[in-house]
């Protein structure tokens, strides 16, 4: 049973839906802007965490004030993303063919021309989820693998959100099985990955500095392969999102299980960072991404099997 917080929280994340799907998409969008603004004021903790973030990694190229302007992009661009994807469902799959341009279709088409299906691989970046949303307006078959939120009310809210945009949905907490049966059935697959693996992860230089990256995407692409499929999603305007892709990624099969699964996931870690660099204001610097000490070696990597 859902508790009196919980309930509150339902409460206020649906009226903050309908609010969003009465309005135009410009008027929207300005909302969304206007819920980024606030959230950098009140989220004190999440605007350090940026600040450090950015100035660690970028310090020697961002001035201070520079820093602060990118942190109130990133905001904004997390509240427009938000109100967007309250909309999913008003915002209907022709909407999103319009609103989205840019290379990137004809990956799809390669991979799933081979059989196994493909795995699209993004990051914490513009709007990532209408990303994948676009996948589908493409016409092809896409599942997303998710999260399950402490709040099933507010849970069942946003896998309705996907599921009206004809998106499949796979939880991360049985993703392994699902995941193969989806590539199996030649569809494309879809998850962000760019931020901690807390256990298991691969160490690699990020932006500079030593990051656990979750291993799960070259190992499916190992097991099956199936292509990774690197894609970003850059905001311009309110009705404009510019597909970013990288090139397809395929299992080197060099015998060597963890070097193959490194090279993989270092090759689309470093196209995220190519373009965060290029487009700091598009990436959600609010997480710690960085956990790994400063004395790590390489001996802490998992064994090779």
């Amino acid at each position: 049973m859902a508790t009196l917080s919980q309930n509150l929280e339902y409460a206020a994340a649906l009226t903050g839906v309908k609010l969003a799907r009465l309005l135009s998409p410009k008027a929207a969008d300005r909302l969304g802007t206007g819920l980024g603004n606030l959230a950098y004021r009140v989220l004190t903790s999440r605007r350090r965490i940026a600040l450090e973030n950015l100035e660690r990694a970028l310090g020697e190229q961002l001035s201070a004030e520079e820093r602060t302007h990118v942190t109130q992009g990133v905001f904004r661009n997390i509240g427009r993303s938000l109100v967007e994807f309250s909309r999913f469902g008003k915002t209907t799959l022709d909407d999103v063919r319009r609103m989205v341009t840019g290379p990137g279709e004809e990956l799809f088409a390669r991979a799933q021309a081979e059989g196994k299906g493909g795995i699209v691989v993004t990051a914490h970046f513009g709007n990532w989820e209408m990303l994948g949303i676009w996948v589908a307006a493409c016409g092809y078959p896409i599942d997303f693998l998710i999260g399950t939120q402490h709040n099933q009310k507010v849970d069942s809210l946003l896998v309705g959100f996907r599921k009206a945009m004809g998106v499949d949905i796979i939880r991360l907490s049985t993703s392994s099985r699902q995941v193969f049966k989806a590539l199996k059935a030649n569809h494309i697959t879809g998850l962000v990955s760019d931020q901690h693996a807390a256990s298991g992860g691969v160490v690699l230089d990020f932006m500079g500095r030593k990051a656990s990256t979750p291993r799960g995407p070259a190992l499916f692409s190992i097991r099956t392969g199936a292509p990774l499929i690197p894609l970003l999603l850059r905001r311009e305007r309110y009705d404009r999102h510019v597909v970013i892709p990288g090139q397809l990624i395929y299992p080197p099969n060099s015998g060597d299980e963890e070097a193959d699964i490194a090279a993989m996931t270092g090759a689309y870690t470093g196209f995220f960072e190519e373009n965060i660099r290029k487009y700091p204001d598009q990436w959600m610097w609010t997480h710690r991404r960085w956990k790994v000490p400063d004395n790590w070696v390489a001996e802490n990597q998992p064994a090779r099997s």
